[in-house]
């Protein structure tokens, strides 16, 4: 291989130069360390007394392994590398293998962070000072920004301060025809779409920005779970207002069954542009995913919710919320139950009761064909392989085709959205604020040292790692807790102490 290969590195690349000095038959074996217990591959063939340039991905610190076939001999070290760097490593005559150096300057990936950075938090500041001077009456009327509309407007969301509104627990509240919006609700969801886009679009290219290949997370899959609590906060608020305001059940639920249709035919027909053979064609999908958890929160709120809130008058007021939603957490209790019966005790063919690995070469290829366990069984069993997502586990386990939005994981996932639902009952049963953030503070904490307990608060060694092509019970539990802490900062800044407006994402929301 020529030098020329070290010249207009791509994206997440970086080059290594590889002497051999009178040594010959060696060759190069490689693995990524996000390739959990991963048997190394072989890279390359080592050119003796001449510099070999080989092209290596910079996203995941790399095992790397030089061989002597004849001697078995090797030379193994863990080493990181940068984007677009120029690295040499060295091997002598006795098989005497150099620390690898940087000879290439690389480049610094967060550099464009910084310039944004640079930007926005003067941008802010700016922005905070001039809310500052309105609140004080020190810039003039003419200027200031319209204001928000106080949260009391519909006496089921309260108020944003600390102030009670008070509701005879025997008399119904009057239904008003004017309507708000909360609108830290609204910026969640636009911070949730604006990532979703950016994501979608590449995400820069940066990892963090990429899902994870199997266990553990990023920030890019936190999205689809935010969307989905989201939604979860705003069934609940929305059939309130529907059963409030006497509209008959049946047609509540005949909107909901149009709307998940809608999502579901939608799904299926972005998955067909430009994609119009059927012997691959992929029914699963993000939409499709919505429309099936979308139906069972909405369903089960329609049937069980109550027109006004639950007030007693007593000390169990305290969980009021939780009585209000008694019987709808104990179907989604059997929901969970049931997917963690069908993930741990279904008999797969050639695989281990339980198994949750991606198959291919993780675990030293133990369970190849494997991938996903009863999951991606499942989905290969309704489908086949050919109608399946490639899996996002493919380019580092060589794992088979496995599906993040098929069947099973429909059942942790309406888990999530019923926490958002459990959010937004919050809100309608409790009008002062810290009434609302203490239970939202303590949904926050529990829900996330359960996850963690699920996991051992590590990425592989847990009963159920997260992960996101699963959805697995800890990855519900720990996006879900983070939903609750997000928009617990939001609902302070936005509609408690009204520092915020919201925009320009609660417009997009």
């Amino acid at each position: 291989m020529g030098s020329e290969d070290c010249k207009n590195l791509l994206y997440d690349q970086a080059c290594l130069q590889v002497w051999a000095d009178n040594v010959s038959n060696i060759s190069l074996w490689m693995q990524t360390k996000e390739c959990y217990k991963c048997d190394l591959l072989k890279k390359e063939n080592i050119s003796n007394n001449r510099v070999t340039n080989i092209r290596l991905n910079t996203i995941y610190s790399l095992w790397l392994d030089l061989t002597n076939d004849s001697s078995h001999n090797n030379c193994r070290t863990l080493q990181t590398f940068e984007e677009h760097g120029v690295y040499q490593w060295n091997i002598s005559n006795n098989f005497h293998c150099s620390q690898i150096k940087q000879i290439s300057a690389s480049q610094d990936l967060f550099m464009p962070f910084v310039y944004a950075l640079l930007l926005i938090i003067p941008s802010l500041a700016a922005w905070f000072f001039i809310s500052y001077l309105q609140r004080t009456y020190v810039v003039p009327s003419v200027f200031r920004f319209a204001s928000k509309t106080d949260l009391d407007i519909e006496n089921d969301f309260g108020t944003g301060s600390n102030e009670p509104v008070i509701i005879h627990p025997q008399i119904p509240t009057p239904v008003k025809n004017n309507s708000y919006r909360i609108t830290s609700l609204d910026t969640f969801r636009g911070i949730s779409i604006i990532l979703m886009v950016f994501v979608n679009l590449g995400g820069g290219h940066y990892w963090f920005f990429d899902h994870a290949p199997w266990n553990g997370v990023t920030l890019a899959d936190f999205i689809l779970p935010w969307f989905c609590w989201v939604m979860g906060v705003s069934i609940a608020i929305s059939l309130r207002s529907q059963l409030r305001s006497s509209t008959k059940r049946k047609y509540v639920f005949g909107r909901i069954v149009r709307r998940s249709i809608a999502l579901l035919i939608m799904g299926l027909v972005l998955n067909s542009v430009n994609h119009n053979n059927l012997s691959t064609f992929r029914p699963f999908g993000v939409l499709q995913r919505l429309a099936f958890v979308y139906f069972i929160a909405a369903t089960l709120e329609t049937i069980f919710m109550k027109p006004q809130p639950y007030f007693t008058n007593t000390r169990l007021d305290v969980i009021r919320d939780i009585i209000e939603s008694a019987r709808q957490w104990i179907i989604v209790i059997i929901l969970v139950a049931i997917h963690t019966s069908i993930t741990f005790f279904l008999p797969i063919p050639g695989c281990p009761k339980g198994y949750l690995g991606p198959g291919g070469l993780y675990n030293s290829s133990s369970n190849f064909n494997c991938t996903g366990g009863a999951a991606g069984y499942i989905d290969r069993l309704i489908l086949g392989e050919n109608h399946l997502y490639p899996g996002t586990s493919k380019h580092i386990y060589q794992s088979l085709p496995f599906d993040p939005e098929g069947v099973l994981g429909i059942l942790t996932n309406a888990l999530l959205v019923y926490m958002g639902v459990h959010a937004g009952r919050i809100i309608l049963c409790y009008q002062y604020t810290n009434e609302r953030i203490k239970r939202w503070i303590a949904w926050t904490i529990v829900l996330g040292l359960i996850g963690g307990c699920l996991c051992n608060f590590s990425k592989e060694e847990g009963l159920i790692p997260i992960n996101k092509n699963l959805f697995s019970l800890s990855y519900a539990f720990i996006t879900g807790s983070s939903a609750f802490l997000i928009f617990i900062i939001l609902f302070l800044i936005i509609e408690h102490w009204r520092l915020w407006s919201g925009s320009p994402f609660a417009e997009i929301g």
